[in-house]
């Protein structure tokens, strides 16, 4: 099961010059522009802080990564172009080396579990996937034995991260984001299955997708790495769950603007732009709409902003600050991470993209 994750870190990382399969490439007809939303406003504005750990640290969560699944060559070599601790850096500047490494494994485990249904061979095997995922959440359970790197390198990431971060007081959180992030890319996994996923009513699709990008567990990552600790009556108010709403949104939405072109060539349908064409939108206006859903997300967290109580307790008012600059620049961080990383746009596209908005299309 672990070449699953192997296959799909590769084929997410392929180069991508505007072309696809054949067929694909048959469907799409001549070159075309989209003008794109503005991806740098609002929550997402402004230059993100690194982490100074972030080049030692994650030059040794690359070498354990490649140790323990005994990466070949060309896959060590797609890891470190993927440098997911840039990711971590920015989603975690005052994170101390120990809370770094910790997050870097983190990520590097949940793109490559998380790419096997996403673009790899369990994108549209239901049971398969189910199988592996109940397989995976049962590692965090105390009773569960220890995992061989040899029987299942996946499972043993996760199961090292999980006995790492094991606070007492975001046992629960962890948990319960872990869990609803893996039910809802089960769910993605059966829509692909039964080929309704352009047949799911809107906000439907959008539930889905907030909890499938990973970023609530990213939240808890992060809100561990750099010590938080906003009482729980407080995470619980209504402004505290809206911005991490947003967060969310803003994650999985610039991530369907940029990877649009990638989606296209390769048949990915799981984009909002499909699903919003498929409704009777036009291209452009089905990505004008992105733009409006990200302009109301800003909107939602302004007003969240703005109706967060004054606690008693100043400390309280503090971490619940912290907390949300917190979900803010796991936001943030995806953004620059993928213009950096070459994921969907290789660097003359994404220069393109981030200073006229405009993407070319095959």
């Amino acid at each position: 099961m672990s070449l699953y994750g192997l296959f799909s870190l590769v084929t997410s990382y392929l180069p991508y010059g505007g072309g696809g399969p054949d067929h694909y490439k048959a469907d799409l007809g001549k070159t075309r522009s989209l003008y794109v939303p503005d991806l740098f406003a609002g929550v997402l504005s402004g230059e993100p802080t690194r982490n100074p750990n972030e080049e030692e640290v994650g030059r040794k969560s690359e070498a354990w990564t490649k140790e323990l699944v005994k990466m070949d060559k060309r896959t060590a070599k797609i890891l470190t172009k993927a440098n997911f601790a840039y990711l971590i850096s920015l989603s975690a500047p005052l994170a101390d080396a120990e809370a770094f490494r910790m997050g870097v494994d983190w990520c590097i485990w949940a793109f490559v579990f998380d790419d096997q249904f996403d673009e790899g061979p369990m994108k549209d095997k239901t049971i398969e996937a189910a199988r592996e995922i109940i397989d995976m959440l049962a590692t965090q359970d105390d009773t569960c034995a220890p995992v061989k790197p040899e029987d299942h390198p996946l499972q043993h990431m996760f199961q090292s991260v999980w006995q790492r971060f094991k606070a007492a007081r975001l046992i629960r959180r962890w948990q319960y984001t872990h869990k609803r992030c893996l039910f809802a890319i089960l769910k993605q996994v059966d829509a692909t299955q039964r080929s309704i996923t352009l047949d799911v009513d809107l906000d439907d699709y959008m539930e889905t997708r907030r909890h499938s990008i990973g970023a609530y567990s990213l939240f808890a990552v992060v809100e561990w790495a750099h010590g938080i600790n906003a009482p729980e009556e407080a995470m619980n108010h209504p402004s505290v769950q809206t911005c991490e709403r947003v967060a969310a949104d803003l994650t999985w939405l610039v991530n369907d603007v940029l990877s649009y072109k990638k989606d296209l060539a390769f048949g990915v349908e799981h984009n909002l732009t499909r699903l919003l064409m498929r409704q009777g939108l036009t291209e452009q206006g089905a990505m004008d709409k992105l733009g409006q859903l990200m302009e109301s997300n800003q909107r939602d967290w302004e007003d969240a902003v703005a109706e967060l109580p004054h606690w008693e307790d100043e400390k309280t008012n503090k971490e619940v600050r912290r907390y949300l600059d917190a979900c803010a620049a796991v936001a943030r961080a995806n953004l620059h991470w993928s213009f950096k990383s070459g994921r969907y746009l290789n660097p003359e596209q994404g220069r393109k993209v981030r200073e006229t908005r405009i993407m070319d299309l095959p």
